[in-house]
């Protein structure tokens, strides 16, 4: 008897555990219904950054310029972070996890070249919140179903497909835009997965201030992103990563344009996969245009870090151009010179026996010269001075009509 109780209680604890576990992770992904969080430096108060994602104690945010802070205090649509670090992030470069992800891929397309296969490179894009809009170009900042979202999905996935990488975009919505957004949109997160991709990518936009986003990037007028990390996630170390290895790549090719990186109290989803991110493409107070601009350039950004700097090099759809490594053309050149020898020596010596000797071969060879070629000279001498009377005569009929 008193064991049944027991198994009970702990049952219902459980239970009750993980609905707690549950419902509070979705407060954590849900937005601020009406305006926005502001984050201040604790003691000194100067603004650290501004989001519509609901800001807990214990979030934390790497600004721009790569200063890291931790949210103490939340007070109404305020918060306060405590600076903890200045972080190297180009050290992240050099993480095995970093090195490992490229070299998996040059490996995966070794092996496969050999084998006289393809292997495609995937990357999967998909949208939680399928309302989001701009106002600017979309008349609202919620088109319910399909909203302006998917056209920055659309750029990226553009941009990403001209550099040879192959990408699976779904225009699967998941609306209301309520708590439970993420829990329908990790089915289709499941799905995509199916596919094999190197990474997933969800595509969002911010609810803030337009400058909040407004960037521009090598003199290119646009909006910034800013990347997302769940803190509830028992990959958050590999996905932090992941995650510091894109704002490393993006601030050394195009500085600006990776605003900072928010770790906040939810899952995201990405737990499903290692090489997984959300992106907030702008702001709906931004152009979409501009949004997509900023999409366009971080489709360079993805690439480079899922497959090393030289990724264009390793895929070649279509029999298109590379990206030519300094010396390969030394080496192409070279190459083609030892053919060209070789089928010069083979000619020759096929010349050689058949005509019988070395005599024989002299013998012709002066005839050519002699006769032959001279011959062949005469004749296109002759063919030059028709061709030549012919178009004076031409020349002197088109001057005739432009007189008249």
């Amino acid at each position: 008897m008193m064991k049944g109780i027991i198994k009970t209680i702990a049952v219902s604890l459980l239970f009750a555990l993980t609905l707690y576990t549950f419902c509070s992770m979705a407060l954590a992904e849900e937005e601020k219904e009406d305006g926005y969080f502001t984050v201040y430096e604790e003691g000194t108060n100067k603004k650290i950054f501004a989001t519509s994602m609901i800001v807990s104690i214990g979030d934390q945010y790497l600004d721009e310029e790569n200063n890291f802070y931790e949210v103490v205090k939340v007070s109404g649509d305020k918060a306060y972070a405590r600076f903890k670090q200045k972080v190297d992030i180009e050290r992240s470069l050099d993480y095995p996890e970093a090195k490992a992800m490229a070299a998996a891929a040059q490996e995966d397309y070794n092996t496969l070249k050999a084998a006289e296969l393809k292997k495609d490179r995937v990357i999967a894009i998909y949208h939680t919140h399928s309302d989001e809009s701009y106002i600017p170009t979309d008349g609202t900042s919620s088109i319910p179903y399909k909203g302006g979202i998917f056209k920055v999905g659309d750029s990226l996935t553009a941009a990403l497909e001209r550099k040879g990488i192959k990408v699976t975009h779904s225009l699967k919505p998941h609306d209301p835009h309520d708590s439970m957004a993420y829990q329908r949109s990790r089915r289709t997160a499941m799905d995509l997965l199916k596919n094999g991709p190197d990474a997933l990518v969800d595509v969002h936009r911010d609810a803030v201030p337009a400058e909040e986003y407004q960037g521009n990037v090598n003199g290119r007028p646009l909006a910034k992103v800013r990347l997302v990390v769940g803190r509830q996630n028992p990959q958050m170390s590999t996905i932090n990563n992941f995650a510091w290895q894109l704002k490393a790549n993006a601030d050394r090719k195009y500085p600006g344009l990776v605003k900072g990186i928010f770790y906040g109290k939810g899952g995201y989803n990405q737990d499903l996969f290692p090489h997984s991110i959300l992106i907030e493409a702008g702001t709906y107070t931004n152009s979409r245009y501009k949004a997509e601009d900023g999409a366009d350039i971080m489709a360079d950004v993805l690439a480079t870090t899922i497959y090393g700097p030289d990724y264009q090099k390793k895929v070649t759809p279509g029999g298109g151009t590379t990206t030519q490594i300094p010396g390969e053309g030394g080496g192409a050149a070279r190459a083609l010179g030892w053919i060209v020898g070789i089928a010069i020596v083979g000619v020759g010596a096929y010349i050689f026996i058949s005509t019988g000797g070395w005599n024989e071969l002299s013998a012709k060879v002066r005839r050519f010269a002699g006769s032959e070629f001279a011959n062949f000279l005469g004749n296109i001498r002759k063919i030059g001075s028709s061709s030549k009377k012919g178009e004076d005569s031409g020349k002197n009929d088109n001057d005739n009509d432009i007189n008249e």
